[in-house]
C-alpha cells in the first residue's frame, strides 16, 4: 500500500465511480493525491520490486516442493496469494535464456568445428579394401551387399588411379575430396572409350564435371547441395527445362532459392554458415517452446475428455506451471555444472554429480507428480497417461524443430 496522501474527494480519477474507503471498488485504484515527489516513485519503485520478488520465490516454492498443487489453487479461484502464472512464464523463461547464452554461447553449445579432414595412403586404403571384403564375405542381406560392393567398388578404382598417376607411393596422403576428384576423373576419361553418341558422352561428363565441383565447392543443407547452383536464375531455368511431373513443388522452390542465396552470399565458407545457423536456430528455442504451449495443453485435453470439470484453459495453466518448473530445474543443473567447471576439487565435483543427477531424475517424475496432484487419478491411470503425453510430446517437438530447422536456414542473414 502507498504512504501517500489520501485524497478528500470520494470521486475515482480513473473510472469517476463514487468511493467508500480509500480504494475504488469498481477499478481498484487507491484515492491518493496525484502529485508524487521523487522519494515516493523510489518507495513504490522498491515496494513494487519487493513484492514481485516475495510472491515470486514463494510460487516457486510451491511450484517445485508441491507439483500441480498451484494449477489446482489457480482453478478454484485462490490467485491473489501467487504470481499470475503468465507473468512467471515471461519472468522464468526470460531469465533461463538469458543466463544460459550468457554462460554458454550458440558455439560452445553445439560444437561447431571446421577441422581439416585427414588423408589417407595407399597402405590404410587398402585395409580399408581388405575390411570391406570381409564385411562382403560375412553379409547375408542382400541391400547391405550391394551397397558394400558398390562401396568397394569405388575404392579399388580410386586406387587404381592413385597407382597409375603416382605409382605405389607410400607417404602421399589422400582426403575423400581428393579420391572424388580423381574418381570423377577416371569416370570421365572412360567415356571416351565407350561406344556412346557424343551428346550422351557430353551430358554424363558434365554431370560428372559438376558433381565434382560440387564436392569441392558446396555443402549439404537438408539434402539440397548449395553447390548445385551458382545463382536463383540458374535453378530457375533448369526447373524450367524438366517436365512438369519432375519440378520441384513450390515449397521446396522457396526453400531453395533462399538457400541458393544463402550460398551465393556466404559461398565456400562453411564455418562462417554453421555458426550463423546455429546461432540462428539455438535463438529459435524460446519461441519452440511458446509454440509447444498450445500443443501439450491439448494433449492433456485429449487425455482428460472425459473429466468435464477441467476446460481447455486449465490444462494451459497446468503446461505453463510445468514449463516453468523445467525452466528453474535445468538452470539448476546448469548452474551447479558451471560451478563444478570453476572449483577443481574432487569431492566437491562428485556431490555436485550428485545434485545434478537427484535434480535431473525429480525433473522426469516431476510431470507425473503433477497430474497426480493436479487431475487426482490413480497411480495406473496417471502412469498411463504419463508415458502417453511424453511420446505425443515428443513427436510434437521433433515436428517443431524440424519446422524451425528448416526455417533457421533460410532466415540466415
Amino acid at each position: 500500500m502507498s504512504h501517500l496522501k489520501e485524497r478528500k474527494e470520494k470521486i475515482c480519477l480513473n473510472c469517476g465511480a463514487a468511493l467508500h474507503g480509500r480504494f475504488c471498488h469498481v477499478c481498484g485504484q487507491q484515492n491518493l493525491e496525484p502529485k508524487e515527489t521523487v522519494w515516493h516513485l523510489v518507495q513504490h519503485f522498491f515496494n513494487d520490486i519487493t513484492h514481485f520478488d516475495g510472491s515470486f520465490f514463494s510460487t516457486v516454492k510451491y511450484l517445485l516442493r508441491k507439483p500441480g498443487f498451484l494449477s489446482s489453487e489457480y482453478m478454484i479461484g485462490r490467485r491473489a496469494s501467487y504470481l499470475n502464472p503468465i507473468r512467471m512464464y515471461v519472468f522464468t523463461s526470460a531469465i533461463f535464456f538469458i543466463i544460459l547464452f550468457s554462460l554458454k554461447t550458440p558455439d560452445k553449445i553445439v560444437n561447431v568445428k571446421d577441422t581439416a579432414e585427414v588423408g589417407k595412403g595407399l597402405v590404410a586404403l587398402a585395409k580399408d579394401s581388405a575390411r570391406l571384403e570381409k564385411n562382403l564375405a560375412k553379409e547375408k542381406d542382400a541391400d547391405d551387399r550391394q551397397d558394400i560392393q558398390e562401396t568397394l567398388g569405388k575404392l579399388k578404382i580410386e586406387m587404381h588411379v592413385i597407382r597409375k598417376m603416382y605409382g605405389d607411393t607410400t607417404t602421399r596422403l589422400f582426403t575423400s575430396t581428393d579420391r572424388n576428384l580423381l574418381y570423377a576423373q577416371e569416370l570421365n576419361d572412360s567415356l571416351k572409350l565407350v561406344d556412346l553418341p557424343v551428346n550422351v558422352q557430353n551430358r554424363i561428363s558434365d554431370a560428372i564435371t559438376r558433381d565434382r565441383d560440387d564436392s569441392e565447392t558446396g555443402f549439404d543443407v537438408f539434402g539440397m547441395h548449395l553447390g548445385r547452383y551458382k545463382s536463383v536464375a540458374q535453378y530457375d531455368s533448369s526447373e524450367r527445362a524438366l517436365p512438369d511431373s519432375l519440378r520441384d513443388g513450390w515449397f521446396t522452390r522457396i526453400i531453395a532459392r533462399r538457400l541458393i542465396e544463402t550460398q551465393v552470399e556466404y559461398h565456400t565458407d562453411r564455418k562462417s554458415w554453421k555458426e550463423h545457423f546455429t546461432e540462428n536456430f539455438l535463438h529459435s528455442f524460446p519461441k519452440i517452446l511458446f509454440f509447444s504451449l498450445p500443443f501439450f495443453a491439448l494433449i492433456l485435453n485429449i487425455l482428460y475428455f472425459r473429466h468435464k470439470q477441467y476446460y481447455y484453459v486449465d490444462h494451459g495453466i497446468f503446461t505453463i506451471h510445468l514449463y516453468c518448473a523445467n525452466f528453474i530445474l535445468i538452470l539448476l543443473m546448469v548452474l551447479l555444472s558451471k560451478l563444478g567447471e570453476m572449483i577443481d576439487v574432487g569431492w566437491v565435483h562428485t556431490i555436485i554429480d550428485i545434485l545434478i543427477f537427484v535434480t535431473w531424475l525429480y525433473m522426469l517424475i516431476y510431470l507425473y507428480k503433477a497430474m497426480r496432484g493436479f487431475y487426482k487419478q490413480g497411480r495406473v491411470k496417471t502412469l498411463v497417461k504419463y508415458f502417453i503425453s511424453c511420446f505425443l510430446a515428443f513427436i510434437m517437438t521433433l515436428i517443431l524443430l524440424l519446422i524451425f530447422l528448416v526455417v533457421s536456414a533460410i532466415t540466415i542473414h
